[in-house]
């Protein structure tokens, strides 16, 4: 088959990569939702490895991937996972990437803006730097500040969250 069969397969039935830090964040916020999504697109679920991965992928009937994220700032496992996601994007080639963690916003927003995928959505379900201090504080902010460079859509959680963003 050839690149233009591809490419007009992938028009007809877009691929959607679906992103958090840990598997339990994928349960919680996209239980039956990522099941929704399978049933008009390609959808792929990434966090990191874990039973519960694998159980969600099952329960939702959508590919799994899994790429290990640390919570906290890890600067050298951190650069590791960006490249990883980065080979995983250019080789999946998503329509949309769409992250709800700090730190999968934050690596999946890059990855995507690098390998430049369509849409990029990020999903605040709440801030850290509010209640940090410091040089941690900046680095928060500035964090976010990438996050939202890099996404071509933002969506707060509610509207304290838009506020402290606008802020």
């Amino acid at each position: 088959m050839g690149r233009c069969c591809f490419e007009l397969l992938n028009f007809f039935m877009k691929k959607l990569i679906r992103i958090s830090t840990v598997p339990t964040s994928l349960d919680v916020f996209l239980k039956g939702f990522l099941k929704e999504l399978s049933e008009k697109y390609e959808v792929l679920a990434v966090s990191s490895p874990g039973e519960e991965l694998a159980q969600i992928g099952e329960r939702e009937g959508v590919r799994t991937v899994a790429v290990a994220m640390e919570r906290h700032i890890s600067i050298l496992k951190d650069v590791v996972s960006l490249c990883r996601l980065i080979v995983l994007f250019a080789r999946e080639r998503p329509y949309m990437v769409h992250s709800i963690t700090p730190k999968a916003g934050l690596l999946a927003m890059l990855a995507a803006w690098f390998t430049r995928v369509p849409v990029r959505i990020h999903t605040f379900t709440g801030l850290v730097f509010p209640t940090s201090t410091g040089v941690k504080r900046q680095i928060l902010i500035l964090m976010d500040r990438v996050i939202c460079g890099c996404a071509t859509y933002i969506n707060p959680e509610g509207w304290g969250v838009a506020a402290d963003l606008k802020q």
